[in-house]
């Protein structure tokens, strides 16, 4: 029995060392294993992202020889890479002086600077040859660790213009790790090779786990220094105090190191439990027997579930993976490789490259792997493939993999298709070298399009001159009938229903013009005038016109003049100016129901030559709610749809004010409360007047109608009109005006009557039926007599370039329909009396 257990004693202790001895020899080979799947993991993230950097370089060495600079496209390019790459935290682009001037977070207000970074100094050394890696760093507009991959682009003239850099995010060399079966107790690293910390997992407490720490233990340092590609190190104390056994591996094409480790508190455990079994053999054989069945069992399934994970791993990569053994047998692949290739595993395994594709492919294949075998490490190389009858470009990544005494046992490889990156670099290449076409076309491009919106402009212009005659045609009539039976209408009654015509007319007119007005600015055709005025002048006028509708509805208006421009006198479009504040204080009368109006100016700067000046129209109304208020100056749209219904209204006075706004070089906004009330507000730039004149005394005006009939009653004029009832009122006028009056209803007319009488002065309409107004002005000018005369244009095309065409044809001045009877009289007394009497 002694002897038994002796031999039993002695059995044990001997499979207890050996045990423990292929435990570490396992451990060697599995954590070998891990570091060779991390070091792939790793260089396929670099070099996904070195990719992009290459491609971003191109494009902006293109653009810069090109001269197509364009920032928006750029940026749009570094968020297109952006998308492509979730491990970097951004694209950004610096200038040669290390300026970042595009990319993620990058504004005019960061300034961030790359000249004082390591990696800037040695591009600007040698400007677009090598992918330089720097150690962890805070990013400056991030402000997260991140490695920085960068590498720099050219000048057209090859000189250095700047430095692209791809913030790589350290949280994802975390994830890499995160993925690693290294146990309860296991750890593992990534480094720069200047053994500056990357990412670490687990994470620790404390300096050592933070990135960029470079305190490494003698055994790591030892390695670090050999030079060594690969290596196995143990560690007794570490910085989270775990004893731990680590194989350390050279990423290769990059600065990193990952090093991976296990603890014998993990590892040694089954070899403690059979220390523990082992004893338990000395007690019983019967249960040693038992005990050891149910522990190589329990072994058994734990070896199981390891190869598990290892095959989920594989199968989860998104690359192709294969692995062969020594002799070329492929032992395995995942679902890309299958997919990739067009075959299923089962026909892959256990099978040479020989047996799936022609000889001669075949052995290149060969002749690489066994140059890889020849040399163990790693192997990376471009391979030209066919797949569904396409050729696809690739590149291979491989690296041997050894058994636990050592000896390599075969390799593991992954394949990146890079087909549209080549194509699109082919394609970038082929722009290059036919880039005079691509000038050519573009610009034959251009003349059409620039040929087609001419077309539009011509379109709209004739729409909108169209629109303006027919509109105003009938407005005329109508105001002027009107105005004719007011001048007549005794009966209160009758009047105040004239009254009420005439104002719903003259609001009709309102609309027109600001549709009109609205689209002129639009298509581009509105002008804006340069004048002297002053202020004061258009605040007087503003108070003649909205005074009284404020008193009606009880509210008070208060006009608070600048006294710091004084009588200052400007240069501008007085109209225009005094169009954008009647918007706004007639709004606010509008939505007011008590309290005040109150028109305020304010001066904003003021220069030598010009100034700029603060309108405020302030009111106690009804408000607006933050959400309506983005709406409020688009054409046809108020605060909310119920608000046209209530207080009436197109929608387009603010539409036209923002655009005149605009056009004076200012800005217009609204604050406002609801309930309490609002304040719009607007801005203009005017020229200031330099030789400005003191006010000359009004004087007593005398009506221009009242002139005409002391002084020209009787003085005979040719009205030349096709329409019957603007005829009408236009003759009804200038007789009350005691003018005597002869009627032509088209040009062909108007030039035989012209050339039988002689007229002191002609009313010429435009647009007439046989011969239009412009044709018989010219006609009129050519007749003994006739040069001088005052020939008028009374008509309905309103806009700036009809205005031209008349003065070009020898008109004298426009007056435009609907006629206004006071600017009618002014306008004939004007040209009556710049003639002699006779």
């Amino acid at each position: 029995m002694l002897v038994l257990n002796a031999v039993m004693i002695s059995v044990s202790v001997v499979n207890l060392q050996n045990h423990q001895k292929r435990t570490v020899e396992q451990v060697v080979g599995t954590t070998g294993n891990l570091a060779a799947l991390l070091e792939l993991n790793v260089a396929d993230a670099v070099r996904r992202v070195d990719l992009g950097l290459l491609d971003i370089v191109d494009a902006l060495e293109g653009r810069l020889a090109d001269g197509r600079v364009d920032a928006n496209q750029i940026e749009q390019m570094l968020n297109m890479h952006l998308l492509r790459h979730p491990a970097v935290d951004g694209f950004r682009v610096s200038d040669s002086q290390g300026k970042v001037i595009w990319g993620k977070g990058v504004t005019p207000e960061t300034m961030v600077s790359y000249a004082d970074r390591p990696f800037f100094a040695e591009h600007q050394l040698k400007p677009g040859q090598d992918l330089i890696v720097s150690e962890p760093i805070l990013g400056r507009v991030s402000k997260i660790w991140v490695v920085a991959l960068t590498r720099s682009y050219r000048n057209a003239d090859g000189s250095f213009a700047g430095v692209v850099t791809a913030a790589f995010n350290l949280e994802h060399f975390i994830g890499l790790l995160s993925t690693l079966s290294l146990g309860e107790h296991g750890s593992a690293v990534i480094r720069h090779q200047n053994a500056a910390l990357l990412a670490r997992f687990p994470a620790i407490a404390g300096p050592s786990g933070q990135p960029g720490n470079k305190q490494v233990s003698p055994e790591f340092k030892a390695l670090l220094d050999s030079g060594s590609a690969t290596g196995m190190f143990h560690k007794a104390q570490t910085p989270d105090g775990i004893e731990r056994t680590y194989a350390f591996r050279r990423v290769p094409q990059t600065p990193f190191l990952v090093t991976v480790g296990m603890a014998p508190e993990d590892y040694l455990d089954d070899w403690r439990i059979e220390l523990r079994n082992a004893t338990l053999l000395i007690l019983g054989f019967f249960a040693a027997t038992v005990l050891g069945a149910w522990l190589l069992r329990r072994y058994w399934q734990k070896i199981q579930n390891q190869t598990l994970f290892l095959h989920t791993l594989i199968e989860s990569v998104p690359v192709p993976l294969f692995y062969k053994d020594a002799n070329g047998l492929y032992l395995g692949c995942n679902n890309a490789f299958e997919e990739s290739l067009g075959k299923h595993r089962d026909d892959i395994i256990g099978k040479t490259v020989f047996d799936m594709a022609p000889p001669e492919i075949a052995q290149r294949y060969k002749e690489k792997d066994d140059e890889l075998f020849s040399q163990p490490g790693t192997q990376t190389y471009d391979w030209l493939t066919v797949k569904n009858c396409k050729e696809r470009n690739v590149i291979f990544h491989k690296a041997t993999f050894r058994r636990i005494d050592g000896e390599v046992a075969g390799l593991i490889g992954a394949i990146t298709d890079v087909t549209e990156l080549k194509q699109a670099h082919a394609e970038l290449q082929a722009h290059r070298d036919n880039l005079e076409q691509l000038v050519a076309e573009r610009t034959a491009q251009l003349l059409q399009t620039k040929e087609a919106a001419e077309a539009a402009s011509l379109a709209k212009s004739t729409f909108l001159a169209n629109m303006s005659h027919e509109l105003r045609t009938p407005m005329n009539a109508i105001l002027g009938m009107t105005g004719l039976a007011l001048r007549k209408a005794e009966d209160p009654a009758l009047q105040n229903q004239l009254g009420k015509i005439d104002f719903a007319a003259h609001h009709l007119l309102g609309v027109i013009n600001d549709i009109l007005d609205i689209s002129k600015i639009e298509a581009e055709h509105m002008q804006l005038e340069q004048i002297d005025f002053r202020i004061g002048e258009i605040l007087e006028n503003l108070r003649n016109l909205i005074a009284q509708r404020a008193l009606d509805k009880g509210l008070r208006l208060d006009i608070e003049p600048c006294p710091e421009i004084g009588g200052q006198t400007f240069k501008g479009d007085p109209f225009r100016l005094g169009q954008i504040l009647l918007n706004l204080s007639a709004n606010a009368i509008k939505f007011t129901e008590q309290g005040t109006i109150t028109v305020r100016i304010h001066l904003s700067e003021s220069g030598a030559n010009d100034a700029v000046l603060r309108f405020e129209v302030i009111d106690s109304g009804i408000g607006i709610a933050p959400e309506d208020q983005q709406h409020l100056f688009n054409a046809f749209e108020q605060a909310d749809g119920s608000m046209s219904r209530k207080y009436g209204g197109t929608g387009l006075g603010l539409a036209i004010s923002k655009r005149l706004v605009k056009m004076m070089g200012g800005e217009i906004g609204v604050d406002s409360v609801p309930n309490v009330g609002s304040t719009f507000w607007f801005t203009v730039r005017l020229q200031k007047h330099v030789n400005d004149a003191r006010p000359v005394a009004r004087q007593l005006r005398i009506s221009s109608e009242t002139t005409l009939r002391e002084r020209y009653s009787g003085t005979r004029v040719l009205l030349v009109e096709d329409e019957p009832i603007n005829r009408e009122v236009s003759m009804s006028l200038l007789e009350e005006a005691g003018l005597s009056v002869d009627l032509a209803e088209d040009g062909e007319v108007a030039v035989a009557m012209a050339s039988q009488t002689q007229y002191a002065l002609i009313l010429m309409d435009m647009q007439m039926p046989r011969m239009n107004g412009v044709d018989a002005t010219r006609a009129i000018r050519a007749l003994p007599g006739y040069a001088e005369t005052p020939i008028l244009a009374v008509t309905a095309n309103a806009f700036e370039e009809d205005r031209q065409i008349c003065l070009a044809a020898g008109m004298n001045d426009h007056i435009g329909k609907p006629v206004i009877p006071d600017l009618l009289f002014d306008t004939l007394l004007k040209w009556l009396s710049s003639r002699p009497l006779t």
